[in-house]
C-alpha cells in the first residue's frame, strides 16, 4: 500500500511542478513493441518470455526534456502483465530541434512504475525502474515517431528484468 502511496505522490508532484515549463507541447500516443520478460517459476526455473505489448503515452516536452506516463500491456499465453509508467527523458541533441526540416532528436532517460503480472497460478505486483534510451522522428510539426528501448527490473520476487523495444506514434498539440 506504501508503494501506491509514494508512487501516486511522485505522480503528482512532477504533474504540478511540470505544468508551467511544459505547457506549449503536450503530446498524446500510442506505441506497439517486442517485450521480453525473464521470470523465475515457484520452482525455481528461469523462463523467458517474448511477446508482443501495446500501450498508449500522455506527457509533455520542451526542447531538452520530455515527461511522459505510460501504460503498457501484454497478454501472452501463460504471461500477462500491465505497467503504469513515469518516464523522464532528455534529449541528447536539442539543438536540432529548432529546424523547421525532418528532426531527428535521440534521447537518454529513466523511468519509475507499477507493475501488475500473472504468470499460470501465480498473480503479483510492486514497483519497477530503469533507463530508456532512443529516436525520435519529428515529421510534421504535430506528429512525431518514437523508436525506443526501456530496461527495467523490479522487486516482484518472481521478475529478474523487463526490457522492450518499441515505436509510438505521438500528437504533439
Amino acid at each position: 500500500m506504501f508503494n501506491k502511496i509514494f508512487l501516486i505522490s511522485i505522480l503528482l508532484f512532477t504533474f504540478s511542478e511540470a505544468k508551467d515549463s511544459f505547457s506549449s507541447e503536450r503530446l498524446l500516443g500510442i506505441s506497439v513493441g517486442y517485450a521480453g520478460v525473464e521470470s523465475t517459476s515457484q520452482i525455481g526455473l528461469k523462463q523467458s518470455n517474448r511477446d508482443v505489448e501495446f500501450g498508449f503515452r500522455i506527457g509533455a516536452q520542451n526542447k531538452e526534456w520530455r515527461t511522459l506516463l505510460v501504460g503498457d500491456a501484454s497478454f501472452a499465453n501463460n504471461h500477462k502483465y500491465q505497467k503504469a509508467i513515469l518516464s523522464f527523458d532528455r534529449f541528447v541533441w536539442q539543438s536540432l530541434y529548432k529546424t523547421d526540416d525532418i528532426v531527428f532528436k535521440p534521447y537518454l532517460g529513466g523511468h519509475i512504475g507499477y507493475m501488475r503480472y500473472t504468470s499460470d497460478d501465480l498473480t503479483e505486483s510492486g514497483l519497477l525502474y530503469g533507463a530508456n534510451l532512443g529516436l525520435t522522428w519529428n515529421v510534421l510539426r504535430e506528429v512525431d515517431f518514437d523508436l525506443g528501448y526501456r530496461y527495467s527490473v523490479s522487486n516482484i520476487n518472481s521478475i529478474d528484468s523487463i526490457d522492450a523495444v518499441t515505436l509510438g506514434v505521438n500528437y504533439i498539440y
